[in-house]
């Protein structure tokens, strides 16, 4: 009998440690899909030669990475300006940037050198519910087809894990590009809800300025994205903020610039022949970014149909296949029951390093891009008063600011404008939304809450989005509390003669030929 009784004893300890694995595999009845992130462009750090003593990392540099750049440049940069040796100094430059990262690139197949790649580790906790996220990290230089199927042995993976049938994603920046090759090439079935939030879904202009090397300084863009970045939020923020200011206005910027141009000048075509171009010319995730209007060019300026004619079929299916086939991609995931947002960020400068500075953004991604086709008016400026939405639906998407026509876009019903948001910059506010969202019986779109309308202004410091207009027939535009934050404060009581100062010191700036 004592024996009898140990081993029903055993089998029950046993059972019980068992019991959660059990019931992951038989499934979950918590009501709440588990969600994956999938993150931007250097989510994950890069390294040569993972798990030995010569391990480092190539991405992001680290610290000690970027004082060794600068230790190696330096000297050049000192002698140059007594020598205006510019050919020593761009040695120098490609030598030490070089020497940081090189080993990253691809050889002419799209592959990477066997020693550089990311740590990836699969996840353990099966626990998961709102506001928490399972992270999926990736090789952001790699094919993002290739990338596409470590994300469905990912999915596959987390629903064994939780019990689930379906998982939500959250794709941001880059992660919309590996989002899209998923749905390509593996289809929608284990996805119930799809966040894109900020993605280049069409491409971004930056990438394809830079391959093709249309590249501009501009001292008043380079303000506008210092300060659209770090808005006087706290005393830090405006610390930074005056100090970007001060350094624009006493001219020192200008004057920095000068040497700027003269260094593109004299270097540009060396730096992308020896560097730019054979390193990070290579990196397929790159290409997944280069829109259709600059595609071929920058083919023709940096790819050798002869050494890297792997790398350039790996390129062109996700151009073709991918991107230019996205209206059928996202409206075919939409056929198959996936809920899908996207969300735009705009009213922000762009990179201020290439010519298309004046393409309205999140300051990456242009708008008209993020939003898969939205038409939009260049930065500061509206569309007309005479503009007429193209496509008539019924609906009014036309923003109230007279900057964004939302119905050319590929699912003008299910795009999102959220003004003043920075690239991929999200707080609890645009999480609720979010939320709201993802984890709804219902299939939202821009009319279903008059909290969370097609235009959105963001308002950061409070860490809320606040509807700006475009209501569904019947709603009522919510009330909000004034905002008290530090934010608030400088807008109510020092924006008003700080501007004024400004305006002063814009004329002055515009006598003096500036």
């Amino acid at each position: 009998m004592k024996k009898l009784i140990s081993f029903l004893l055993a089998a029950a300890i046993i059972v019980s440690l068992l019991a959660p694995a059990g019931f992951a595999a038989d499934g979950c009845s918590c009501g709440v899909n588990p969600t994956i992130y999938v993150g931007p462009l250097g989510n994950t750090d890069i390294y040569e030669n993972p798990g030995t003593p010569e391990e480092r990392v190539l991405f992001r540099p680290k610290t000690d990475t970027i004082v060794s750049i600068v230790g190696k440049i330096l000297p050049a940069l000192v002698l140059l300006a007594f020598t205006r040796n510019y050919e020593r100094f761009g040695d120098a430059l490609i030598s030490a940037v070089d020497g940081a990262m090189g080993a990253m690139k691809l050889d002419g197949n799209g592959n990477s050198a066997p020693n550089v790649s990311v740590k990836l580790e699969m996840p353990s906790d099966p626990s998961h519910g709102i506001n928490q996220s399972y992270y999926f990290h990736y090789d952001w230089r790699l094919d993002p087809v290739e990338v596409a199927g470590q994300l469905d042995e990912f999915i596959e993976h987390i629903k064994a894990l939780t019990g689930h049938e379906k998982v939500n994603l959250r794709a941001s920046s880059m992660g919309g590009v590996v989002t899209m090759a998923y749905f390509n090439e593996y289809g929608c079935e284990d996805i119930d809800a799809c966040v894109f939030q900020c993605c280049p879904i069409l491409g971004t202009a930056v990438a394809g300025d830079l391959l093709c090397r249309k590249l501009k300084l501009d001292s008043r863009a380079l303000l506008d994205y210092g300060t659209g970045a770090y808005p006087p939020a706290d005393a830090e923020s405006t610390a930074l903020y005056f100090l970007f200011n001060f350094l624009y206005y006493s001219g020192l910027v200008d004057v920095v610039l000068s040497f700027g141009d003269k260094l593109l000048d004299e270097l540009q075509t060396k730096v992308f022949d020896e560097l730019m171009t054979p390193v990070f010319g290579t990196l397929l995730g790159i290409w997944a970014f280069v829109p259709a209007d600059t595609y071929e060019q920058a083919k023709a300026i940096n790819l050798d149909p002869e050494t890297q004619a792997g790398l350039i079929a790996k390129a062109d299916y996700y151009h073709y296949n991918i991107q230019c086939r996205a209206e059928e991609i996202l409206k075919g995931a939409v056929r198959s029951g996936v809920r899908i947002m996207i969300v735009a960020g705009y009213d922000i400068q762009r990179t201020p390093l290439v010519e298309s500075i004046t393409s309205d953004s999140d300051g990456t991604v242009d708008t008209k891009y993020a939003s898969a086709g939205a038409t939009v008016a260049e930065r500061g400026s509206v569309l007309g008063a005479d503009y007429e939405q193209k496509n008539k639906d019924g609906h009014n998407h036309i923003s109230p600011d007279g900057r964004i026509d939302a119905s050319t876009c590929i699912l003008p019903e299910h795009t999102w404008f959220i003004k003043g948001m920075l690239h991929s910059n999200c707080h609890d506010g645009i999480m609720a939304m979010y939320n709201w969202f993802m984890y709804s019986d219902e299939y939202l779109d821009v009319w279903s809450s008059p909290s969370y309308t097609q235009f959105l202004q963001n308002d950061k410091p409070n860490k809320r989005v606040i509807p700006m207009g475009n209501f569904a027939q019947g709603a009522s535009a919510p009330e909000f509390e004034k905002g008290d934050s530090f934010h608030d404060k400088y807008v109510e009581y020092a924006a008003p003669v700080v501007d004024r100062v400004f305006d002063f010191l814009d004329r002055c700036r515009e006598k003096a030929g500036l």
